[in-house]
């Protein structure tokens, strides 16, 4: 009898002690592999390079580890110093750091993946869903069996993709709730909004407010549509900033035709984007381009600069009110109604002002608070494939 009650016992506290296991599975840090189909910085300074270092950033102070697997570029310091520790190690992918992040640099992600694996020892897998070559990589990640993430930074490839399932077995990420639409209309799968996690203190500065800047002039985000504008209205100060990028004919059209307009100033590409917001009034951001996000746009909001932007794709999102949007292909007298009423009125500009700090201060765009989501979003296939004996210490109370 007594021992039936001790069964009994046990039984009954079967579900308490699964959701104290559960829990602390829960609080476990985690190890994330970012797994890049291309090279990263220093090598390329776009949005997802970008998006993915802030974001390592962040996972280190929530006390979780992470690191990124990419593509070497050829021909420079980083590339050079990659090759000679391929020959010290003789690993196809070594180990290296930028700026205090691990980075696993190599030529082909599907030779140097077991590798890498068995270095870092990743819990979960995060694919950056960027380029055609995505979807394959995603597939050989899945397949390892380390529970795996695909993150869509952008839609033209997936419109492409003639085999989805490539897809299987891993969980969707979507970077705005634009992007999880169309995941949904194409897929037919649900994906978790993630936005990108942009560093708001970073691009925090005080602006002189001195003239309207345009980055990355190129023909699909919208550059002739800049430069008409800036021949429309002589009297405005530009500044164009170019993009990481290897040579485009458009562009350097562009920047011939903007030399002889003494209202326009050109910028090479530069990762000091700060310098840039210090004086500009006004970002556009005309493109035509489906933009599923928008990171100069977060970027210029934690300043308090409005946007003139396209109403395409998920700008709207991300310029919310704090800036005014046009159809992408309207008539320029229509752009340059809409710049010169933020240029001259200045009630205008001060509410859009406003707005957009407000916008960029909102708490769910908190840099700490977008990468705890981003952890809670990879803890339920990572709990399901962690064996309940796991011994990892849990994270402190203070880093909940």
């Amino acid at each position: 009898m007594a021992e039936r009650g001790w069964h009994e016992t046990i039984v009954a506290a079967e579900p308490l002690l699964e959701a104290l296991r559960s829990y602390r599975s829960w609080r476990v840090a985690l190890r994330v592999l970012f797994v890049n189909p291309g090279p990263y910085l220093p090598q390329v300074l776009g949005g997802v390079e970008t998006t993915t270092f802030d974001l390592c950033r962040q996972l280190t102070d929530l006390g979780h580890e992470s690191a990124v697997m990419c593509q070497v570029g050829k021909y420079d310091l980083t590339w050079a110093r990659n090759r000679l520790m391929n020959r010290l190690t003789r690993r196809s992918f070594p180990r290296s750091t930028f700026r205090g992040a691990i980075v696993y640099r190599g030529y082909l992600n599907r030779t140097g993946l077991d590798e890498v694996l068995a270095d870092f020892g990743p819990d979960v897998l995060v694919v950056a869903g960027s380029a055609h070559a995505s979807f394959a990589l995603a597939a050989q990640c899945a397949a390892t069996g380390v529970p795996t993430a695909f993150y869509f930074h952008e839609l033209t490839a997936l419109r492409k993709l003639k085999t989805p399932e490539l897809l299987d077995g891993t969980i969707f990420l979507a970077n705005s709730t634009y992007s999880a639409r169309v995941v949904r209309e194409l897929l037919g799968r649900d994906a978790i909004v993630m936005p990108p996690l942009v560093d708001i203190a970073a691009y925090r500065t005080v602006t002189a407010r001195q003239y309207v800047t345009m980055v990355n002039p190129r023909k699909i985000k919208g550059g002739a549509t800049a430069l008409a504008l800036a021949q429309a209205c002589p009297d405005i100060p530009f500044v164009f900033v170019e993009a990481w990028q290897d040579h485009d004919s458009f562009v350097a059209q562009l920047r011939a035709t903007a030399a002889k307009l003494p209202n326009v100033s050109w910028h090479k590409p530069t990762n000091q984007m700060l310098g840039i917001y210090a004086g500009t009034r006004i970002l556009l951001v005309p493109s035509e381009w489906e933009e599923t996000w928008g990171r100069v746009v977060t970027e210029a909001h934690a300043s308090g600069i409005p946007v003139l932007a396209s109403r395409y794709a998920a700008l709207p999102e991300s310029v919310g009110p704090g800036g005014m949007l046009i159809e992408p292909r309207a008539p320029i007298e229509e752009w340059a109604r809409a710049l010169r009423a933020m240029w001259d009125d200045h009630a205008l500009y001060d509410a859009l002002s406003a707005a957009a700090l407000e916008y960029s201060q909102r708490p769910e765009a908190q840099p700490a608070r977008r990468a705890a989501e981003f952890i809670e979003a990879l803890r339920p296939p990572v709990a399901a494939a962690r064996p309940s004996t796991d011994s990892r210490p849990a994270l402190p109370y203070a880093r909940r």
